[in-house]
């Protein structure tokens, strides 16, 4: 160490050859020499995370229905395959592997039954009255959907639908502007 400015001072230094491994040799082509056979390094492809959705554009069913599916691709851990087959029912692959029916990872997450059922459908309450049955009506649900049951004006006389008959938008504007809220309908 030198006293005047602190400064530590190197007394000896040795050189040594390490041996660090074989590094192949590159040719001018941007190639690889490697156990005397030429080689090409080919890098990976990295998927970004995110969802991915698609349709098989009418290839994979006869009639030419469009099949959906979609991919979750996370950060870290298993891919989730979402597919819709020909009868619409959803399906899911966790890492390409075998189909399962996409309720059955509802209820491994923890879901029942019921819990499924009001969260991917709307129910219908229906009372009972001494005239038949009463069913709430929701004009915003009814567009394009075929009546189970006939739809009349609040008096009871006149018929805004018949029952079987595809429900329209002048039909609505009708219930609408009737401001019919129940259907009752006997027994």
């Amino acid at each position: 160490m030198d006293k005047t400015t602190g400064e530590e001072i190197l007394k000896s230094a040795r050189e040594e050859k390490v041996y660090m491994g074989t590094i192949p040799l590159m040719t001018t082509y941007g190639t690889f020499v490697i156990n005397g056979v030429e080689r090409v390094v080919v890098s990976q492809l990295h998927r970004s995370p995110g969802l991915i959705f698609d349709h098989d554009k009418g290839k994979t069913h006869s009639s030419g229905k469009l099949l959906y599916a979609s991919r979750v691709i996370p950060y870290r851990g298993s891919w989730l395959d979402f597919e819709f087959d020909h009868k619409d029912l959803v399906y899911i692959r966790i890492d390409r592997r075998r189909k399962l029916l996409a309720s059955i990872l509802l209820k491994a997450l923890g879901m029942t039954n019921q819990e499924i059922l009001e969260t991917f459908y709307e129910s219908e309450t229906y009372t009972i009255t001494p005239q038949g049955f009463s069913l709430k009506i929701n004009s915003r649900r009814l567009m394009g959907r075929i009546s189970p049951v006939e739809i009349k004006d609040k008096d009871g006389k006149e018929t805004i639908v018949e029952k079987g008959q595809r429900i329209t938008a002048r039909h609505i504007r009708l219930i609408d502007s009737n401001k019919i809220k129940n259907n009752i309908f006997g027994f």
